[in-house]
């Protein structure tokens, strides 16, 4: 580039350009050089653009699985293409302890299934103990069957609250509540578990031992956690609300005022006015809809 500057500087003389100037540009493309691709570098760089274009143009669900999976440890940027999804139409389900697995994938109805593993706090391991229970003894039936399952070495109490909080264990239980208050008794059941087993592989030697106190294996009686609590859980675990949002409970009173309008399309107003969006005779039917589908995922993150 040293070379080039002294015919770069010629040639613009010659071309009736100020000489001061035509440094000033070199000095630009002589930056640009530093990262700068040639062509065939270029052709690869489209080609692979073209590719995921197409994958994403003919099988989304299938291709932005992928893409989270692969951001899978960094929450903001799932969050962000979390709202991708909920703005290419596609579904997106909770973490379901029965029918996820570690990465995102999409299920026969062509519905993303949140991945086990982007849940905040759990861990490659524990999860890899859950699946290989399900995997060879079938879908768990409840709290206490996967507790008894699971190599409960590998599965404390703290990974079991972070899967129930983010709604991994919805189809285990009656609700979030009840799965909490009762993992005390499932972690309790399961040592027992495992201790019967012990117990029975010693008398096959002949080896007397005391049977560990039975637990009555039932769910806790409770209260269903407020919405706003549920949603927290989900906001601390997953860094996302993803079954609904704080501000659904304001939409008839937000509709009034900007109909379908998303508040990034906003635009600052005198002071003293309200910001009606599309007017207030926009707020129909149509609009109310949008209105509450954008809302919900207003703050994804």
């Amino acid at each position: 580039m040293a070379k080039q500057r002294s015919i770069f500087e010629d040639g613009a003389k010659k071309n009736g350009i100020d000489g001061e100037l035509a440094m000033k540009i070199f000095d630009l493309v002589e930056k640009f050089a530093g990262y700068g691709f040639n062509k065939s570098h270029s052709a690869a760089y489209a080609l692979v653009s073209y590719q995921t274009l197409w994958l994403k143009a003919h099988y989304p669900a299938e291709f932005m699985a992928a893409v989270m999976t692969a951001d899978m440890d960094n929450t903001e940027k799932v969050v962000g293409l979390v709202d991708e999804c909920w703005r290419m139409g596609l579904k997106i389900l909770p973490p379901d302890i029965n029918s996820g697995l570690y990465h995102f994938h999409v299920n026969d109805d062509g519905e993303i299934v949140y991945g086990i593993g982007a849940i905040k706090g759990v861990g490659e391991g524990p999860i890899e103990a859950i699946i290989e229970a399900r995997n060879n003894g079938g879908y768990f039936r409840e709290l206490f069957d996967l507790c008894a399952r699971t190599d409960i070495k590998k599965l404390n109490r703290r990974v079991l609250e972070k899967l129930i909080m983010s709604g991994a264990f919805d189809r285990l239980g009656p609700h979030r509540a009840a799965l909490m208050n009762s993992l005390g008794d499932a972690l309790k059941a399961a040592d027992q578990h495992a201790k019967a087993e012990a117990i029975g592989q010693a008398d096959m030697f002949g080896v007397l031992a005391e049977e560990p106190e039975q637990i009555e294996q039932s769910y806790a009686s409770c209260q269903p956690w407020p919405e706003q609590v549920v949603l927290d859980g989900e906001r601390e675990t997953l860094g996302l609300y993803l079954t609904g949002h704080p501000i659904n409970q304001y939409l008839k009173e937000i509709e009034r005022y900007v109909g379908g309008v998303r508040l990034k399309d906003m635009h600052p107003t005198e002071r003293g006015k309200s910001h009606h969006g599309g007017g207030a005779g926009d707020c129909g039917a149509g609009n109310g809809h949008q209105a509450r589908q954008s809302y919900r995922h207003l703050y994804p993150g």
